[in-house]
């Protein structure tokens, strides 16, 4: 890419999208664990999302199509695979991470309360 004289652009497109595909990687594993391990515990006590009144069911299955939603954003985003150009590749990893890790979060928290008020 560059001459050993220059040195790496450490804010282009290239090193951003590569930079994405590792953090995305890691942060989609890292979801997969946590959500395999909350959902499992809940399941294996118990507990089921039909038990809920109707407030809190309505709430749980929102939060987990956000949790679904970012689960597979931040899916792609660690995927190495590009669409078009570095620069669209770029674009879309960053808005697909970001937007992933809101919905992840955001979902997670509006299931969480719906089981706490449930």
């Amino acid at each position: 890419m560059s001459d050993s004289n220059e040195p790496l652009d450490l804010m282009s497109d290239y090193v951003e999208v590569q930079r994405i595909d590792r953090t995305g990687t890691i942060w989609f594993a890292a979801i997969i664990v946590a959500v395999s391990l909350a959902l499992g515990a809940l399941i294996m006590s118990g507990w089921r999302p039909s038990e809920l009144v109707e407030p809190a069911g309505i709430a749980w299955w929102i939060g987990t199509v956000m949790v679904s939603i970012g689960i597979a954003a931040v899916g792609y985003a660690g995927c190495p695979i590009y669409w078009g150009s570095v620069h669209t590749a770029h674009l879309q990893k960053s808005i697909a991470i970001r937007g992933g890790l809101v919905f992840f979060l955001f979902g997670a928290f509006i299931a969480v309360v719906a089981i706490l008020a449930g």
